[in-house]
């Protein structure tokens, strides 16, 4: 019989998504499940999303450009201009969804052996992007305890090795909403300058954010000839359907190996780069109404969280996640007893086990993540459930840790 590769042996099932066939189970027992486990968006797109779809008139549905279309790339252009980046339209390649985006930019700086650092926890796919690319991630740990602080300059030195081809950075943080300040990655830059290696900053939430004006890595002048910027308008624009994102570099080299591999995947969604101009154009007035949302969101959650008995969080920045840690030895055990054997009245709640935001192993076992994107009365009536599954948790298992 033959067998697979060792990339497809070793890809590991995303903790987001492998727990849907007990999620469905449940539902089929007539159980409400509130999921608090993956950041899908409940709020409408801009308004002008769909007609801009509907208004395409031409009889025939093309390829579109391996750049991209024309007058998408130019709504990119002055989407990032808001910022102050005076990007040109070959600075940016549309992609299909920021998940593309990592990918290409991945595969563009780096060889199989190569390695990258990366701060976690962290987005778990990133995993499953190291193994299709053949790249080592090298952790370097952030501590809810220490409200995911960067660490010492020689502790994320010491992980630097001739391998070592750049530095990975998700700004806001999917898993724990933490918020790199300028000052933060300027020390970053600084340390990418003098090793010569690449930052990969991953500003998906750029603009969800609870607290100061957005940031971009591509702000600071001494990251122009070493950032990579992956985006996407699944977040920003509550459209994780859509498939859209882009690559954001100064580095013409770089970003003419990315267009390289755009041209070996063809192009990105015709329709989708349509109904996103508009928005891309005049994005503002939307994110910050979806910002002030989330915030409200968050306050929710964390108010809550902090009332649960053991529980440890620290309040997140931006994004619409946070990580928690449990009085529970295992959080993988605690969510398949909240969707197998607990309800209140006809009511659970799935959240996101940590372990998997993690490289290091061990650490994220007792943790979580959720994700605020239900509505204000859901996410209490949530949060609510949740604190009775923890303790009724705690009455039947000797993992609880009061």
């Amino acid at each position: 019989m033959p067998k697979i590769s060792r990339r497809g042996q070793n890809i590991f099932s995303s903790p987001i998504r492998k727990f849907l066939p007990l999620v469905l189970e449940a539902e089929k027992r007539g159980i409400k499940v509130f999921k608090i486990n993956v950041g899908d968006p409940d709020i409408a797109p801009p308004a002008s999303f769909f007609p801009a779809i509907r208004s395409y008139q031409k009889k025939i549905l093309p390829y579109a450009p391996s750049p991209g279309i024309k007058e998408h790339t130019a709504a990119w252009v002055k989407y990032y201009r808001g910022f102050g980046l005076k990007l040109k339209p070959a600075d940016i390649i549309p992609t299909m969804g920021g998940a593309e985006a990592i990918l290409l930019a991945i595969t563009a700086v780096a060889d199989p052996g190569d390695e990258f650092l990366i701060f976690e926890p962290f987005y778990a796919s990133y995993k499953g992007f190291a193994t299709m690319s053949g790249v080592k991630l090298t952790p370097v740990t952030l501590k809810v305890e220490n409200n995911f602080a960067l660490p010492p300059i020689k502790e994320i030195k010491s992980k630097i090795n001739r391998r070592t081809r750049g530095i990975i950075i998700i700004n806001p943080n999917n898993p724990t909403g933490m918020l790199w300040a300028k000052k933060d990655l300027a020390v970053l830059v600084k340390i990418a300058r003098e090793h010569n290696i690449f930052i990969i900053s991953d500003e998906t939430y750029r603009e969800i954010i609870f607290q100061g004006k957005p940031v971009s890595i591509l702000q600071l002048p001494r990251a122009k000839d070493c950032a990579i910027v992956v985006d996407s308008a699944s977040k920003r624009f509550s459209c994780p359907g859509a498939r859209i994102g882009c690559v954001a570099s100064y580095n013409k080299e770089a970003m003419r190996s990315i267009l390289k591999f755009a041209m070996t995947r063809l192009s990105v969604p015709t329709l989708e780069q349509i109904g996103l101009v508009p928005a891309l154009s005049n994005a503002g007035p939307y994110t910050k109404k979806i910002a002030a949302e989330y915030k409200k969101r968050r306050d929710v959650v964390l108010n809550a969280l902090k009332k649960m008995p053991g529980v440890v969080c620290r309040e997140p920045q931006g994004a619409f996640y946070i990580i928690a840690k449990l009085p529970v030895k295992n959080a993988e055990d605690f969510v398949k007893f909240m969707l197998t054997g607990f309800n209140y009245n006809k009511n659970t709640v799935m959240v996101t086990p940590a372990e998997d935001f993690y490289i290091t192993k061990g650490l994220g076992r007792d943790e979580v993540r959720i994700a605020f994107v239900l509505n204000i009365k859901e996410l209490k009536e949530a949060m609510e459930i949740l604190a009775k599954g923890l303790a009724a948790y705690h009455r039947k298992s000797d993992s609880y840790k009061f």
